[in-house]
């Protein structure tokens, strides 16, 4: 009976990938190449002012995006979706005089000034808009808003943002590279709904006609998919938890009325979590804000700082809940180190894989881990590089071609397995330190609370971060199993008592890749500089019994 839990886990992790690759939709462009009037300016902060209407469906806002100018110009860009219809756009003032000169191109919006901005001016552009927003088809993973009702039958409204852009929801510049240094927003919904947001709660308006107005503020850099509310007529449950510094860092849930009596068991569990990625990533990286939790009426999403929670407390039988472990970790991988474009999604997606693995090694012991890691290759795609070198959409790394619809892009599982080999090829003492490094490459950010710890990143980053802890060139194990799509196959023969091992690679590239064999019952880790290697015994060799190297599935080798 004890691995009913571990087997909880993984055919949970298995079926969760399977429903990603059956979507049936593809989502709406966010990210990709990065036009001259978007290079050209910063987000400072975004000031985002919601009127959400459950009963029309509508939502019509004001959004205040405060920037700065890095290359000179007199025009921008600015990223809204189609269904929206804009009102006015604004600089600095919103009366006749201050009136923008701007057009609606699609789902873009063209700004210009009166004059060509210089290098570190700041500007503001204020744009009033409303309508009916997308609905989302299969969220979380295409976006949009959702307009549910609770157990009850009361209003449930939730947003998800993240392969779709921001766009959905305010005027934006829609691309991972640019994160707002501060961002606030005011969200009026029928009473009694109660609206979360990100970063700390300010203050509630109540207002005579039947709504109220929840402000929000985050005053770390925040990913753009991250804004975004959830309101229904929600229970706050307020808790501590104690950080591995000795911070103590406030954790709110927002749950429904309907499952109160289940959401400590749920906090618990998240205080074993939040423990165990302190112990090998460091510090939660949020402690000024908060830890929050947020009951979605879809499966789950990162948001940072209100993790969107919606897999209706399906614990495992020692308690574990594999969504909100995931989603928690994504804290660390995604919101403290972000992938400054899409084509990196995997350091978001694959580190937070591996460490959903890892946590059975923890919990389980290694064998338990090894069978975990194991499953996850069945499901493997290998259509597209994990990891390529140009700017992507989103859509374009999350899911594969041709159609990004039906299919997987191998972020999740095989970019857990590249962690898992690169483990074995380096060691745990050098492994475990340059993921900790990756999270914090210094030990005084593990101090900062105020965004300073924060980092855009690429896999290359990574590249020089795990070369320097294991003193060891390792662009080759990049180059093959991140940078093209294949994988390599390990051809053997036996021959009497004599096991010979040979890589064949795609193109032919360079794979020194060592390989553990099991002789006669001991395991041996045999090098394989030149990509051969022979192996004499008794009775019995068997290549890689634990599975440390990810290769071609299936092969059997030549006799």
């Amino acid at each position: 009976m004890k691995y009913v839990p571990i087997l909880f886990a993984i055919v949970t992790c298995v079926l969760s990938a399977f429903a990603q690759r059956e979507l049936g939709v593809r989502p709406t462009e966010t990210g990709g190449p990065l036009m001259f009037e978007q290079a050209a300016f910063d987000v400072q902060s975004y000031d985002i002012t919601l009127n959400v209407d459950p009963k029309a469906k509508s939502i019509t806002g004001t959004t205040v995006m405060t920037a700065r100018i890095v290359i000179p110009t007199n025009v921008i860009v600015l990223d809204l979706d189609t269904p929206y219809k804009i009102d006015n756009v604004f600089g600095e003032r919103r009366d006749a005089q201050s009136t923008l000169k701007w057009e609606r191109r699609g789902g873009k919006i063209w700004i210009w000034f009166p004059f060509t901005k210089q290098p570190g001016e700041l500007f503001e552009t204020i744009i009033t808009y409303g309508g009916s927003p997308r609905v989302a088809p299969r969220a979380p993973w295409i976006g949009g808003i959702m307009w549910e009702k609770t157990p009850s039958g009361a209003d449930w409204v939730s947003v998800a943002l993240q392969n779709d852009g921001a766009d959905l929801l305010f005027p934006c510049k829609d691309h991972p590279s640019d994160k707002p240094a501060t961002a606030a927003m005011h969200i009026t919904v029928p009473d009694p709904l109660i609206a979360a947001g990100p970063g700390k709660f300010e203050r509630v308006e109540k207002h005579d006609n039947g709504t109220s107005t929840y402000n929000w503020r985050m005053t770390n850099p925040i990913a753009n998919y991250s804004l975004v509310f959830n309101a229904a007529p929600y229970r706050i449950i307020e808790e501590k938890v104690k950080s591995v510094n000795g911070d103590t860092i406030p954790l709110v849930f927002y749950v429904l009325p309907e499952h109160a009596d289940k959401a400590p068991k749920l906090i618990e569990e998240v205080k074993k979590y939040n423990a165990f990625f302190e112990k090998y990533l460091g510090p939660f990286p949020f402690r000024s804000q908060k830890l929050g939790i947020v009951e979605t009426p879809h499966l789950g999403m990162e948001h940072s700082t209100h993790i969107a929670y919606g897999n209706q407390f399906r614990f495992a039988a020692d308690g574990f809940d594999w969504l909100m472990f995931h989603e928690f970790g994504h804290e660390w991988w995604a919101n403290l180190v972000t992938a400054s474009d899409w084509r990196d999604f995997w350091l978001h997606e694959g580190f937070q894989s591996f460490m959903d693995t890892f946590w059975i090694e923890e919990t389980k012991g290694q064998g338990a881990y090894f069978t975990a890691m194991k499953a996850r290759q069945r499901g493997f795609r290998n259509m597209q590089p994990v990891a390529p070198r140009e700017p992507k959409i989103s859509y374009q790394v999350y899911m594969a071609e041709p159609d990004y619809v039906n299919s997987d892009g191998d972020i999740y599982g095989k970019g857990a397995y590249i962690l898992h080999t690169l483990r074995y090829l380096i060691g745990d003492s050098a492994f475990f330190n340059s993921l900790r490094h990756m999270a914090y490459p210094r030990k005084e950010m593990e101090a900062w609370t105020d965004g300073r710890q924060e980092r855009l990143v690429n896999t290359d980053d990574f590249l020089t971060i795990a070369e320097n802890e294991s003193k060891t060139k390792l662009d080759w194990f990049f180059e093959l199993y991140l940078r093209q799509p294949k994988l390599p196959r390990l051809v053997t023969e036996t021959n009497a008592n004599v096991l010979t091992m040979r890589w064949e690679t795609p193109n032919s590239m360079p794979f020194p890749m060592p390989v553990d064999v099991e002789v006669d019952g001991k395991i041996q880790r045999i090098k394989m500089d030149n990509g051969t290697a022979t192996v004499k015994f008794a009775s019995k060799a068997t290549v890689d019994p634990n599975g440390w190297v990810l290769k071609e599935l299936g092969y059997a080798g030549s006799k």
